[in-house]
């Protein structure tokens, strides 16, 4: 015994590897609930040819800040690239080779694309996280906007593929009217101005009638009094 400690080389020696925990992901849901105001406002406000353009835009940072904010697995990332991938080609090839009602209709099938990747990868994150903050609102707020854009792309869809109009009424079926429609089914409002002609479109204006209304009882409500008791709870231990 010299009083030296154990040899640097020898097994107790051994520098052990420090295993930091991960970092945890940027809440980034604000950010991606700030690029569907503004891409719902542009919609609202203008339709000029340009606002293909920048939706497109708009939906990709939306679906690129989503996947930023969940990490999901492999699978679902390289389903990500792969949607990006075709989402932009399939954009740019559209506008520039299409007919005008071809491009409209194969852009509303991309962005119905873009739009349920992001909802999947949204609700993915908020039901597999335990704690409940403003950014996990934020996030149930915008995928509520999500299912809105998402139908309003999907009755674009129909109105392409559909032989007859799609309003009963013979409105022009453009992206506004389309919107306008699929947010007042959304909210149930339901003014009667404009009503879906074909089975087809009622059909899936009920089915989103009914996805909105179990979206905000169970989700919406559920994480906003979980942040209430979660509040009142850090209250009282200060």
């Amino acid at each position: 015994m010299d009083g030296r400690g154990p040899s640097p080389g020898g097994p107790a020696g051994r520098t052990r590897r420090v295993v930091r925990p991960a970092a945890a992901p940027p809440d980034d849901f604000g950010v991606v609930l700030a690029l569907l105001c503004v891409v719902y406002l542009v919609f609202v406000l203008t339709a000029e040819p340009w606002t293909n353009w920048f939706v497109v835009l708009g939906y990709l940072g939306a679906l690129f800040f989503a996947v930023r904010t969940s990490r999901p697995g492999p699978r679902l990332r390289r389903v990500v690239r792969v949607t990006l991938a075709v989402a932009a080609g399939g954009t740019v090839a559209a506008l520039a080779l299409l007919p005008e009602d071809t491009a409209v209709g194969v852009v509303n099938g991309v962005f119905c694309a873009l739009l349920g990747l992001t909802l999947v990868t949204v609700l993915g994150r908020i039901l597999t996280r335990r704690a409940v903050t403003l950014s996990m609102i934020a996030g149930a707020v915008s995928a509520y906007l999500i299912i809105g854009l998402f139908f309003a792309n999907l009755f674009g869809v129909l109105a392409w593929l559909l032989p007859e109009p799609f309003f009963a009424d013979g409105q022009t079926a453009d992206q506004q009217s389309l919107q306008y429609f699929s947010f007042t089914t959304l909210t149930t409002v339901g003014y009667g101005d404009y009503t879906a002609a074909s089975f087809a479109g009622r059909g899936v204006a009920t089915f989103e009638a009914l996805m909105a209304q179990i979206f905000l009882a169970t989700l919406v409500a559920r994480l906003v009094a979980s942040y209430r008791r979660q509040v009142d709870t850090d209250e009282d231990r200060a």
